[in-house]
């Protein structure tokens, strides 16, 4: 195998040499020390190569290879010419040349043909999975093997490269190598590779995975080198399955492991134990019903006995129509012959609740216990425990408890990780086994936590090694576990709050527990629920149990879920969104816990009205209850409001029973009494009433007034903090019942402002705001802040609040002339107010958005000066520590902004570094804040658009990709987060295309759509995922070209053609507006040239030419603008030479000259020299002059 290089004269080729393995470690690798010497600093990043492309060709052996041997390599590098080997700082392309030398060498080692008539060159970049990347330089790599095989080799030869590449390679080049002999063979996997040298002796893996952790997925038999911790239960089964009891069901709880243990634990013992075992493995969800399955394992070719039914004389069918009623027909004479074998028969089938799920009656247990009774077959079925009182005592049970010991967790981290050649950094195994013992059924979380761990680490620098950093950043274990609850609530966003106060309960103490809810009366009360329950237990977030003959029950798997740091913000929680809903409701909750036993037995008692009655709440827990009842959102479940309503019902209905029973025992004492007094009586009792509900009313209004203080009170921090969508949302319906009702109470008029303040910032939080939501406010809102006393500072600000909030509020609605008057105002009015930090961020923050308007309407050089005023507002005070956050969050926007006034692109990549540095030190001691996370998103996005590196710049498209990806399952109805995500599908999936992955490309082409349709249902008015999405069709229109789909192609420019133009038309002088609108033409124009209608081509290609020549007078510094123009011009003078119209060809080259000369006199530049010269090739062509 030849290394191809850059430099075509010389190629390397690896040489191996085995090591006898002193460790568990299934892959381990060393460089001679020659080659270490040779390498030098480059030694570290080769050794990641290297020990990548190992573990590739590792996993290439089939399954049985891997689980039987481990191999110690040592790489030596030999070179064709004889001298000290010099490889380039990345040189990734090495890493398909050391995986395939690799492979065969593991398979010389082992004992397998790895023999073929072909000398063999490879470049290419590989993933630990195998894949193979795409690379630069393919043309030189290409040439040096045509050198190697004229000056150094003969005979039939392979160049093997990444099938990205393909399409660069010079068809002079594939000629030669064709004409030597050779086959260009581009791969996308290295086992493409391996099957065309060896043949049919290749016996690999046709998909072959990562060498990883397994994640959620369970062990399979040929993991159980991997397979830790279990030690234990596994010769404990194993035992019990030598006793030959007719069935084993192996239960336990949804996570507990029973699948691993009995396919990686027992499996793999058996085979030791035993020479001549068959086992085969089956789950009824992949049959349509139990027949199904029979048929699956009898007619298996492993653990099967089809062949003996023939001999037999017996059909299949009439098999199993006996065995399904239980009679034993043809089982003694089948006995006889698998007996006659000597092999030990294993069936195995995994999650066996399956079948209960559709047919609660079936007997298929009961029929494979009679099979295994009589015959030589064992059958072992894994259950999860609630299900266990359907198998009517049927074989021989096996629990499989869901926690583990302090030393099996470490075995399970640190064992694990030995054996896939995985270090962690000191403590992190030790950290981890201590979250995992708070937990219950932490199992699969650990495993999945370590998994994405080591997918971080393979993406940095140090590929095997686990760091704290990772642990933090994925939200360490509870974090885990956490996504995933987000993830599936979010689905379900309206049922939320239900799901909540069904599931949780609040102690006396305020301690959050995990309610026990039974799951019978949940089908019948909570129907609704159901899709969202069943989901959560799908993934094990909430789990479904049952202890002997009561009924079953669901609750939270894990109660880290719902525990509550107290002295931490909300970004801080472990769920912000249960968090939100706690604090709305955790008084209302320990009320309810003291009341939960009462209200169980009222409902039991529901077909008694009169034994009801006696649980019934009593007057101080109405007078609480009825509080709730009121309060808006509080209560979610009908069933709970309609106990309280019924109590309400029964206690009044109680009173006026007792007020006629006394009225009787007056009137029957003394008439006569009641005559004399009864006038003086009467009246005196009315003096009194009205006494008393004037005290009351009064009393009413008072606690009504401190109610909304204390919501204003209680909402304002919550607002400074990190509020997703749903939470701004319902924060909007809360507030707005506030504002309609502050008229007619008692409040001080800054406190009616101060909450209609409130009300301006949830609109301009909320996305989905309406515009005429937005002019009702202002209307109602104009007049008293003109009326504010200027002379009141706390008045003051209250008035700049509203004057900045309703200019932000009205640029997001693209009203700029309407917001700048406002952002005047309340500049002006800051310069009345004592200076100090919270008075220069409100000023700094009304100058950017001053910038801000400015640089969206091309004002360039007033945007910079305003931009640069804001960071030396920003730099003239220290903020306190409340405000620091603030402070950066400002600092951050201005660097991103700022970076687009610039004429350069490494000033624009300083400062979007700048800002990136500032994040990043704030990430370091807080990981998982939210804003700073979005912002750094932003950041990576911005870094990725400035760059020309392609490379860099999808490097960039990538982290922010992750980002998006974890901020949308904290947040997923939030605008800003799937426009991101939007930009992203277009970019990633365009870089995918270019790069020769069609089905990736179109995955990410088909995220974008649906995230467009939700975009357009959210908020149809938002300019920013308009735009996004007109590069979304431009680039799938890319695809269909690419994949030679011309209708479906022309079809996505025309989208984009046409949501250009509604762009265009909202703000006709927006240059980002414009550079949409002429890119989409140039598409058009393109498509339809190829179809050869040049003269519409011609048409489009002069809109084009329009709109770009616009963008280089209005932005005349701007490099990409002037580059668009040149093409432009060159292209309208080439199809106008194509259909004669000579003049306005050699009007357009001559244009294309002058627009070169002038830029080369103030810049050097190859391609814009390559571009002079083409001009002056066709006005000289064309004879122009």
């Amino acid at each position: 195998m030849h290394i191809l290089l850059s430099d075509k004269r010389y190629t390397y080729s690896p040489k191996f040499r085995f090591i006898k393995p002193k460790d568990r470690q299934k892959v381990k690798v060393k460089f001679a020390n020659d080659l270490i010497l040779a390498l030098g600093y480059k030694f570290k990043e080769q050794s990641n190569y290297f020990a990548m492309a190992a573990e590739a060709a590792f996993m290439s052996l089939n399954p049985l290879d891997r689980q039987n041997n481990q191999f110690f390599i040592e790489l030596d590098l030999q070179t064709s010419n004889q001298e000290t080997v010099n490889l380039q700082e990345d040189s990734t392309s090495v890493g398909l040349g050391y995986a395939l030398s690799c492979a065969l060498a593991y398979r010389s080692h082992i004992k397998k043909p790895v023999s073929h008539a072909y000398t063999c060159f490879a470049t290419g970049e590989v993933s630990p999975s195998g894949n193979v990347h795409s690379i630069g330089h393919i043309n030189n790599k290409i040439q040096g093997a045509i050198y190697a095989m004229t000056h150094r080799h003969t005979g039939p030869f392979f160049v093997f490269y990444p099938l990205a590449n393909h399409d660069e390679i010079d068809d002079a080049l594939c000629k030669e190598v064709e004409l030597l002999g050779g086959t260009l063979s581009p791969v996308e996997h290295i086992t493409e590779a391996l099957q065309q040298l060896l043949g049919d002796e290749y016996d690999g893996a046709q998909q072959s995975g990562s060498l990883t952790f397994k994640g959620l997925r369970s062990f399979e038999p040929h993991d159980a080198y991997y397979f830790f911790g279990r030690d234990k239960l596994t010769s404990e089964l194993l035992a019990l399955f030598n006793d030959n009891p007719s069935l084993i069901k192996v239960h336990g709880v949804s996570g507990s492991g029973k699948s691993s243990l009995i396919k990686a634990g027992l499996l793999p013992a058996l085979a030791q134990q035993e020479s001549n075992i068959c086992w085969q493995v089956g789950l009824p969800k992949d049959f349509k019903n139990s027949k199904s399955l029979l048929t699956h394992f009898i007619s298996s070719k492993d653990a099967g006995f089809e062949s003996v039914l023939k001999t037999m004389s017996v059909s299949l069918e009439q098999f199993i129509e006996e065995l399904t009623q239980l009679n034993t027909t043809y089982l003694d004479e089948l006995a006889l012959h698998l007996t006659a074998h000597k092999k030990t028969y294993l069936w195995y089938i995994d999650q066996f609740e399956e079948i209960y799920e559709i047919e609660p009656n079936n007997r298929l247990l009961q029929s494979l216990a009679v099979l295994s009774e009589h015959t030589p077959i064992s059958i072992i079925t894994s259950i999860r425990s609630e299900y266990l009182h359907n198998t009517d005592m049927v074989g021989r049970d096996f629990y499989v408890p869901h926690s583990l010991t302090a030393e099996d967790w470490l075995k399970i981290i640190n064992n694990q990780a030995t054996a896939l050649g995985i270090t962690l950094e000191d403590g992190l195994a030790q950290t981890i086994q201590t979250e995992a013992l708070k937990l219950s059924h932490a199992l699969p979380a650990v495993e999945y936590l370590l998994a994405q761990m080591h997918a971080l680490a393979i993406d940095s620098n140090q590929p095997k090694v686990l760091t704290f950093s990772q642990y933090n950043q994925l939200n360490k274990l509870t974090g885990v576990i956490y996504r995933q609850a987000e993830y599936i609530l979010g689905q379900f966003e309206p049922l939320t709050e239900q799901f909540f106060e069904l599931f949780i309960g609040v102690n006396i103490n305020g301690t959050c527990y995990s309610k026990h809810v039974d799951f019978l009366a949940l089908e019948q009360e909570n129907p609704h629920l159901l899709e969202l329950v069943n989901a959560l237990i799908e993934k094990q977030l909430v789990i479904r149990h049952q202890v002997h003959k009561l009924p079953p029950y669901v609750k939270l798997t894990h109660d880290c879920l719902i525990t509550i740091a107290e002295e931490r913000s909300l970004d801080q929680q472990i769920w912000p969104r249960f968090y939100i809903w706690l604090s709305a409701r955790k008084e209302y909750l320990q009320w309810f816990h003291g009341v939960e036993a009462k209200y169980k037995q009222w409902k039991n008692f529901s077909s008694t009205p009169e034994e009801q009655h006696n649980f019934t709440l009593g007057k101080h827990e109405l007078q609480d209850g009825t509080k709730y009842l009121i309060q808006p959102g509080t209560i979610s479940l009908q069933s709970i409001k309609n106990y309280i309503l019924a109590s309400q019902t029964f206690y009044q209905s109680g009173l006026e029973q007792k007020n006629k029973a006394q009225k009787r025992r007056l009137f029957t004492t003394s008439v006569l009494f009641v005559c004399a007094l009864g006038a003086a009586s009467f009246a005196y009792y009315q003096k009194q009433l009205v006494e008393s509900e004037q005290a009351k009313t009064a009393q009413a209004l008072s606690h009504l007034k401190d109610n909304v203080l204390l919501n204003i009170d209680s909402i304002e921090p919550i607002l400074a903090q990190y509020l997703p969508t749903f939470q701004r949302k319902y924060l909007n319906g809360h507030i707005s019942k506030l504002v309609d009702s502050v008229d007619d109470i008692a409040l001080d008029d800054i406190d009616k402002l101060k909450l209609l303040l409130i009300k301006v910032r949830i609109l301009r939080q909320d996305d989905s705001t309406h515009i005429d939501e937005l002019k009702s406010v202002l209307a109602t809102l104009e007049d008293q802040i003109k009326n504010i006393d200027s002379d009141n500072p706390k008045e003051l600000k209250i008035a700049i609040s509203f004057n900045y909030e309703f200019g932000v509020l009205l640029i997001k609605q693209g009203r700029n002339e309407d917001a700048k008057h406002y952002l005047e105002r309340a500049l002006q009015q800051i310069d009345d107010l004592p200076v100090d930090a919270t008075s220069i961020l409100t000023k700094a923050k009304i100058v950017s958005q001053i910038a801000f308007m400015a640089l969206s309407s091309s004002d360039i050089h007033f945007a910079a000066e305003r931009y640069n005023e804001t960071l030396q507002l920003l730099d003239s005070h220290v903020p306190t520590e409340n405000l620091e956050q603030a402070f950066n969050v400002l600092r951050v926007n201005t660097f991103r902004n700022l970076a687009k006034t610039v004429p350069s692109e490494q000033q624009a990549s300083d400062l979007l570094l700048r800002a990136k540095s500032v994040l990043e030190k704030q990430l370091a001691t807080d990981p998982n804040h939210l804003v700073s996370q979005y912002n750094l998103l932003r950041i990576y996005i911005n870094l990725a658009e400035n760059s020309s590196n392609k490379v860099e710049a999808d490097q960039y498209y990538d982290h922010a990709n992750e980002l998006v990806k974890l901020y949308s399952i904290k947040d997923p109805d939030n605008v800003h987060v799937q426009v991101a995500q939007l930009l992203l599908a277009s970019r990633i999936g365009n870089s995918k295309l270019k790069q020769g992955y069609l089905v990736e490309a179109q995955a990410h082409f088909l995220e974008g759509l649906d995230i467009t349709r939700k975009l357009r249902i959210l908020n149809d008015g938002n300019i920013d995922w308009q735009g996004h999405s007109i590069e979304l069709y431009m680039t799938y229109g890319d695809y269909f070209k690419q994949t030679n789909q011309t209708e479906q192609s022309a079809q996505y420019y025309e989208k984009a053609l046409k949501a250009a133009e509604r762009l265009h038309k909202q703000d006709s002088n927006n240059v980002d507006f414009i550079s949409l609108l002429q890119g989409a033409h140039s598409k058009i124009a393109i498509h339809l040239y190829n179809q050869g209608d040049k003269k519409s081509a011609q048409t489009h290609l002069k809109k084009a030419e329009a709109f770009a020549r616009h963008l280089t007078q209005v932005h005349p510094d701007n490099q990409g603008y002037q580059v668009s123009y040149r093409k432009k011009l060159f292209n309208l003078g080439y199809i106008a030479s194509e259909i004669g119209e000579i003049d306005n060809a050699c009007n357009y080259f001559e244009m294309g000259e002058a627009l070169s000369n002038t830029f080369l006199q103030s810049h050097t530049s190859i391609q814009w020299q390559k571009a002079k010269n083409k001009f002056e090739h066709y006005i000289e062509l064309l004879k122009c002059n």
